[in-house]
């Protein structure tokens, strides 16, 4: 009688396997692609038929050398002989993974502020798109936003897919999306508050579970101007009711100001302690007017505005 009672079986990848449907891992585990399939080759001598199992319940039909494989599961077979069985051969688990390393996509990323120049103290919004312009699904997208110093992180406005989360430690925004079809979008608009002058930079950023095809469209920034005060730099004083008057937006003539207008020469032209808005610079030529802004902050510190006003009359 052939002895058979002692062979471990042990599970060998097939030769002609290729690396794109199938990648050996540490140990009996394999990794397919989703829809590839592997060959599993029961190495036993003097066998005469075998029993597969996939999760230790047999696979009817299923009496030959070798299997094909497309299913994850945990694969054993025993050996039989003339009249007696080998042991339970050691085990082959076969992952699908449903992403694939020859899987890429094409994610892009848009930065959309709704304003260019916002005053302190004012609220606008910012609205992150993100595009999979790929043939492939994305899965597990992460898109960050970084907050800076100049504006204040308020909420979410409206709704949105995935997860939103705010760390405040590090100022950033990170918004989780588990997949994204092929030509699918979405958006995010997100709510801020101006809070100091200067330059608002913000940096966004999206990754997903696959590999970008196209790098370049994954990261974007914007630029928004906070403004202490809205001011312009052209009036025209011609009585149609329209731009007649240097208005300074923003500014609160309830508190303590002064302005101060010179002509080109550095002559002093105009000036008010408390200036309410309504300098239209009565007998004074078309021309540039330099002026000096001071206002006194909440905190009690002045704040100085410099520039430059252009008069037209036509």
């Amino acid at each position: 009688m052939l002895r058979l009672s002692r062979y471990i079986l042990s599970f060998l990848v097939a030769l002609l396997l290729l690396l794109s449907e199938a990648t050996a891992q540490q140990g009996q585990t394999l990794h397919i692609v989703k829809g590839k399939k592997v060959t599993l080759r029961a190495d036993a001598e003097h066998a005469l038929s075998y029993i597969w199992f996939k999760n230790n319940e047999p696979l009817n039909g299923f009496h030959d050398q070798r299997i094909t494989v497309t299913e994850a599961g945990i694969y054993t077979v025993i050996a039989l002989g003339e009249g007696c069985n080998s042991d339970l051969s050691d085990p082959v688990e076969i992952i699908v993974d449903p992403f694939g390393e020859d899987v890429e996509v094409n994610l892009e990323i848009r930065n959309l502020p709704d304003a260019n120049t916002v005053q302190v103290g004012r609220k606008y919004n910012y609205q992150l798109m993100v595009l999979n312009n790929g043939n492939d699904p994305a899965h597990e997208l992460v898109i960050t936003f970084n907050i800076p110093r100049e504006i204040e992180y308020v909420g979410p406005t409206g709704t949105y897919p995935g997860e939103l989360f705010y760390q405040a430690s590090s100022r950033q925004l990170i918004w989780k999306i588990s997949e994204m079809e092929a030509g699918g979008s979405a958006s995010l608009w997100i709510n801020v508050e101006a809070i100091s002058e200067g330059n608002a930079i913000t940096m966004s950023k999206v990754t997903s579970r696959e590999k970008d095809a196209l790098t370049g469209d994954n990261e974007a920034s914007s630029t928004v101007n906070i403004v202490f005060l809205n001011i312009p730099n052209i009036i025209t004083p011609n009585g149609d009711g329209k731009n007649d008057s240097f208005v300074i937006k923003g500014l609160d003539t309830s508190a303590r100001n002064k302005l101060t207008v010179f002509n080109r020469m550095g002559n002093e032209v105009y000036r008010s302690h408390q200036y309410q808005n309504d300098w239209s610079a009565i007998g004074l030529n078309q021309g540039t007017y330099f002026y000096i802004l001071e206002v006194e902050l909440p905190n009690g510190k002045i704040h100085i505005n410099k520039g430059y006003v252009t008069v037209i009359r036509y």
